[in-house]
């Protein structure tokens, strides 16, 4: 990516911003204002002509350009009131200010149709993979399903998708889905992802259904093991990188251990076994001693399962106990080892609760696929096998409570304290008893009561980390969007760009609301990074994404905030209502306040790029 996206994307944004002050300059001849400079760019000037009163210039730095009108300054009286915006009337007035906002919206109503009568690809709206446990899991979606509609709304792509969720918050979501030769309708709940700041289904978009060809880094585990760029990929450890398991087949040559791992390729129409050994990356990492936290905490359940009803198991539920014995496996498969009726103690809302319902014994051996657990708020481990903490006799389920003498809170806490280690820690540890308790629920610490305490040394180390230094490469599945007729395209171009600003709007009021994460806005870099993959898809993509940043530019430039045009219509409001101009101090003042939120929100965008970088 580097310069060019950059550059592409500056050239982009640049071009909009000129073409939004093209809107102010026709808008003020219309209003019959006199425009004394229209600059291509900004700072020095390098060239220019003049013609109707107006310096035409091209400015030295060509990013975008502005226009400098007679009388925009009330106190400025240099020509005849009749070519001063300030004598002008409200209305008039209002046009100035909405002139950029129109011709910026008019740029999306023309490249809109223009990119839709050439055809553009989007990503397929089709179902790569279910996140278990995630609201499309809990809804029995499957890898393959095309999504055709969500609410009534019809679905185009998955970007399209994924924008809907977002903004649609936590509520329920029918979505009409085919499957094979049948239609069916599913209602999903979507879960709140914090770390990307929105509501999401938990699918990822789909891959063409062919074998990944591989990329080979010089010198790499992988080159060492004979593999080469272009290799086409046919099983790793025995399992076809491809359809519902793609992901999970190629974990281990992207988050390798030190084992061995079986590769088969084709290359030249022959096909080659080879066996890659992982590399120690020279990346230093700080002390381990090999724990995670217990999962525990329901995640998901499988919606309209009857067993799940009769049990009345919750979302959000911390399991305690399973058939009266402490539960520290984190894996709900000893549920299929018992019998009879099944007997479950779980953390709900600060109190101990007791579930039980009859199980038959195929209800039993299936439970374990009804529901997914993950990590909980308490500080219940899971001591990793061969690493330090399992060395020193830690088990799952045990809980850290001190060490040297310092309290230990939270999960981030413990870590601290071991990546900072220069010396052997002094562990004081909780542990339960794995029989039968009456009582499991610690009311203080709102978790499991653990009654046997003991104290452990251990001693942090760098755990290596492991390369094979090869990518599997996997397009993406797109289809292409093309109106069969330019009138088609203009009614296309029309719903997307009203679209378009329905989710601006959106988007805005649930960031207030806190249902969109605000690290969900991006700056310069940000753009840069999606003008480089747009226009590697192909010009069509570039311009649909110019069509969208234009909007974005006409809806931030209608906030209304001072500095902005939506912030002079506040005012020329203000004026109609109150019947005068507000003060001269009052103006000066919001002017300065809102150019110091533009800049605050400039930093903070750019901010949310870099953190997004790393």
């Amino acid at each position: 990516m580097a310069f060019g996206s950059i550059l592409l994307a500056a050239l982009g944004i640049g071009l909009l911003i000129f073409v939004h002050e093209l809107g102010h300059f026709l808008a003020a001849r219309l209003a019959g204002v006199r425009v004394e400079v229209f600059s291509l760019g900004f700072g020095p000037r390098l060239w220019g002509f003049e013609w109707r009163g107006t310096d035409f210039r091209l400015a030295a730095v060509p990013f975008g350009g502005y226009v400098m009108v007679a009388g925009q300054d009330p106190s400025d009286h240099r020509y005849p009131a009749a070519e001063c915006l300030h004598s002008k009337s409200i209305g008039q007035r209002a046009l100035f200010w909405s002139g950029g906002v129109l011709m910026n919206v008019l740029v999306a109503l023309v490249l809109f149709p223009i990119v839709f009568r050439a055809g553009v690809d989007f990503q397929a709206p089709v179902v790569g993979s279910v996140t278990p446990g995630s609201a499309a899991w809990e809804a029995g979606m499957q890898h393959g399903d095309r999504i055709l509609t969500i609410a009534d709304k019809t679905v185009v792509s998955f970007e399209n998708l994924a924008v809907e969720v977002a903004l649609a918050g936590r509520k329920p979501l029918p979505l009409q889905i085919r499957r094979g030769d049948t239609t069916l309708v599913v209602t999903v709940l979507p879960q709140f992802n914090t770390n990307g700041g929105r509501y999401e289904l938990g699918i990822l978009p789909p891959m063409v259904d062919a074998l990944p060809r591989l990329e080979v880094e010089a010198d790499s585990a992988g080159a060492r093991a004979g593999l080469q760029t272009g290799d086409e990929l046919l099983s790793i450890d025995q399992r076809e990188p491809r359809g519902a398991q793609l992901h999970a087949a190629v974990l281990p040559v992207l988050d390798p251990s030190s084992a061995p791992i079986a590769v088969r390729v084709r290359r030249d129409g022959k096909e080659l076994d080879a066996t890659l050994q992982p590399l120690p990356t020279a990346k230093p990492t700080p002390p381990r001693i090999g724990i995670g936290l217990l999962p525990r905490k329901v995640r998901g359940l499988r919606q309209n399962e009857p067993v799940l009803e009769r049990l009345g198991l919750r979302r959000g539920d911390t399991v305690l106990a399973i058939d009266g014995r402490v539960f520290l496996g984190g894996q709900l498969a000893v549920v299929a080892a018992g019998s009879g009726d099944l007997q479950m103690t779980v953390a709900r809302d600060g109190a101990e609760v007791q579930l039980r319902c009859a199980l038959t014994a195929d209800e039993r051996q299936r439970f374990a696929e009804l529901v997914v657990l993950e990590a909980g708020d308490g500080l219940l481990l899971d001591p990793t096998a061969g690493l330090p903490a399992a060395q020193a006799g830690l088990r799952a389920g045990d809980r850290i409570e001190f060490i040297d003498d310092v309290a230990i809170r939270d999960f981030d806490g413990l870590k601290r304290a071991i990546e900072r280690a220069e010396k052997p820690l002094r562990f004081r540890v909780a542990r339960a008893a794995a029989d039968t308790t009456t009582k499991l629920f610690d009311p203080e610490r709102r978790d499991l009561l653990l009654e046997q305490r003991f104290e452990v040394t251990i001693v942090p180390s760098p755990q290596p980390q492991f390369e094979t230094g090869i990518v599997p490469q996997v397009r993406e599945l797109t289809e292409e969007v093309r109106a069969e007729s330019f009138g088609q395209a203009l009614a296309m171009g029309g719903r997307l760009s009203l679209d378009l600003i329905k989710q601006l709007y959106v988007t805005m009021k649930r960031m207030v609301t806190g249902d969109v994460g605000a690290k969900n806005l991006g700056g310069i870099i940000r753009i840069s990074q999606v003008s480089y993959q747009a226009a590697q898809r192909g010009w069509t993509w570039f311009l649909y994404l110019m069509g969208m940043l234009s909007l974005n530019l006409a809806f931030v430039n209608l906030l209304p905030i001072p500095v902005l045009d939506g912030g002079h219509l506040l005012f020329l409001l203000i004026e109609k209502v109150k019947g005068s101009p507000v003060s001269a101090r009052v103006f000066g003042y919001s002017q300065m306040l809102g150019l110091v939120f533009v800049l605050m929100l400039v930093l903070f965008v750019t901010y949310n790029d870099i953190m997004q970088l790393f």
